[in-house]
């Protein structure tokens, strides 16, 4: 109970500091080790609250893993809008299961996506950066795209193991024209959609 009055005490303080970012729009607001701008949160489809409750779900999701779990594992984890993604590699079912179970329990998680796969040996560190380098291909391929109103900042990106997972609000036009840019990338074998579609 205790712990769960700090994080509102948090959250509360969070907010108000996004807020007076949101006001110069160049002064920047560190939030669980990333740094959220008043320009990213005036282009994001969320409210300031809930990009904050994001980085809330992903830092609180990570920590309970690491408790809960796991030794061997390479569990990455992102949120957006109350829907929790787990992408990587885990070796045992149960390892699977647990890592959901962490994320499910969390206060203002709406759905957990679980895209761990089981595998005989995690992957490497040259596996790893290879999928960091085909996120950044990704979002720098999102440039290209020319659609009225589309941002690319409002399409966040993960690649695991040669997929890559799209979380974002966006409109089925602006999703088709994500996933025909990214589909055809050197070393992207699978594209999956955790969209949300505002129209």
């Amino acid at each position: 109970m205790e712990m769960r009055n700090k994080m509102k005490q948090l959250k509360v303080l969070l907010v108000t500091a996004t807020l007076l970012a949101g006001l110069s729009a160049c002064a920047p607001v560190l939030i669980g080790g990333a740094i959220v701008t008043g320009v990213n949160i005036a282009h994001d489809r969320r409210s300031a609250g809930q990009v904050l409750d994001d980085k809330i779900i992903t830092a609180s999701v990570k920590n309970e893993i690491r408790k809960s779990l796991i030794d061997d594992s390479r569990i990455k984890v992102d949120s957006y809008n109350g829907v929790v993604l787990l992408a990587g590699e885990v070796k045992t079912a149960a390892d699977r299961i647990k890592a959901e179970d962490s994320a499910a329990i969390k206060d203002g998680v709406i759905n957990v996506v679980n895209e761990l796969k089981l595998v005989d040996e995690i992957s490497n560190l040259a596996r790893r950066s290879k999928d960091s380098y085909t996120s950044s291909k990704a979002k720098a391929s999102l440039l290209k795209i020319d659609i009225q109103g589309f941002d690319p900042t409002r399409v966040k990106i993960t690649t695991a193991n040669r997929e890559v997972y799209l979380m974002g609000i966006v409109s089925r036009d602006e999703a088709d024209a994500v996933v025909e840019r990214i589909r055809h990338l050197r070393g992207v074998d699978r594209v999956v959609k955790i969209f949300e579609y505002n129209n």
